[in-house]
Formats: structure tokens, C-alpha cells, sequence
């Protein structure tokens, strides 16, 4: 038996009873965050033991699986694609810009933001990882039964969903909070510009 169906099975004893009227003590065994951590560690293991020579790990081979299907994608379609934090996916993207597996240049649609194409050898290094992260994948769902496959999928995948729509209202209140930011920026030049002129218009009367 697996580390993580020990862990899936300890938390299901462990749920929480039912309402008795005060608030149920913490347990970590039954935390879904940290077993989702814990499934992580689980699946960055079983990575780890393919026995990879270059270096890349299971989080780089998701950001260079993600530039391939996206191919031509933006910084921010690949946090919202992977899910890694927009600074550590700049961090990232440089270290595999220098090692070079990916390419960079402005994109065509906006030339602030940069759209990232994997390199030949970036190529080379995605199709080496693969096997691995197919052998995670296949890993974690031997760690559950048949019948708890398809659920355990669809449960990460409304997982996922939410990120996103979490990812999207995000950027959404940073965009509003821009435009007010812009806005009052802009009453207070115009204020500022009607004093100069009754200044100037003051001293001419003079």
C-alpha cells in the first residue's frame, strides 16, 4: 500500500462528525490542503525516481508542456495554464531562456508582453520528460480504485476550474483598480491644472 492511499484512507477516518455544536478540533490528516500537498510530494517523488539526467523537474516539465500546447502563449496564459505563481514563472522562464529551451520575443498582438516558444532542445527535453510524468500520472491513479478514478479526476479538474475563475477575477479587480487609480489621478491633475490657471489669471489682473 502507497503513501498516498495510506493518507486518503486515514483521512476518510478522520472526517468530521457531524455538527455537535462547537467547532470541530484541527486535524492535519484531514486538512484537504495539506493532503493535496502531500499528493504533490507524492507525484514530484515518483518524478524524481525516473532517474532524469538534465535536470528538468516535474514542475519545469509542466511549464515546457504548457509553452508546447500553447505555443506562442503570454506570461499570463501560462500562470493561469500551470498555475505557478507569476513571479516563480518568470524566474523559471528565465533560467530555461538562458539554458536555452525556450525562446522569447514581443508579441505580435501587444509588444509589452512576451510570447514564449519552446526551443529545439527544449523540444529534445520535453519528449525525454514525458515517460516520467506519464508514469506519475499513472502512478496516482493506481493509488486509487477503478471505480474512484473518473471522481478523483473531476474533483481536481473543478479544482482547477476555480483557480481560474479565481485567476481571472484577480485580474479583473487589478484592472479596476487600475482605472479608478488612473481616474483620480486624473481629476486631481485637472484640479490642479484649473489652480494654475486662476493663479495665472489672478496675477495678470494684478
Amino acid at each position: 500500500m502507497n503513501s498516498l492511499t495510506v493518507t486518503a484512507r486515514r483521512s476518510e477516518s478522520s472526517a468530521p462528525r457531524e455538527a455537535t455544536g462547537r467547532e470541530e478540533e484541527f486535524k492535519l490528516s484531514a486538512s484537504p490542503s495539506h493532503l493535496l500537498r502531500r499528493a504533490d510530494q507524492y507525484a514530484a517523488e515518483i518524478f524524481m525516481k525516473a532517474g532524469l539526467t538534465d535536470g528538468v523537474t516535474l514542475r519545469q516539465t509542466v511549464l515546457l508542456a504548457a509553452i508546447a500546447e500553447l505555443e506562442g502563449a503570454s506570461q499570463s496564459d501560462l500562470v493561469r495554464a500551470t498555475g505557478i505563481d507569476r513571479s516563480t514563472l518568470a524566474e523559471m522562464m528565465l533560467r530555461m531562456e538562458k539554458r536555452g529551451l525556450i525562446a522569447r520575443s514581443a508579441a505580435a498582438d501587444d509588444l509589452r508582453a512576451k510570447s514564449v516558444k519552446l526551443s529545439r532542445s527544449g523540444r529534445d527535453h520535453l519528449e525525454a520528460a514525458l515517460p516520467a510524468m506519464r508514469s506519475v500520472d499513472a502512478a496516482l491513479l493506481a493509488s486509487l480504485s477503478r471505480a474512484r478514478r473518473t471522481g478523483f479526476t473531476a474533483a481536481l479538474q473543478s479544482l482547477a476550474d476555480a483557480a481560474d475563475e479565481a485567476h481571472v477575477a484577480e485580474i479583473a479587480d487589478l484592472k479596476n483598480e487600475k482605472k479608478a487609480a488612473k481616474a483620480k489621478a486624473d481629476k486631481a491633475e485637472e484640479r490642479a491644472r484649473k489652480r494654475r490657471k486662476r493663479k495665472k489669471k489672478n496675477r495678470k489682473k494684478r
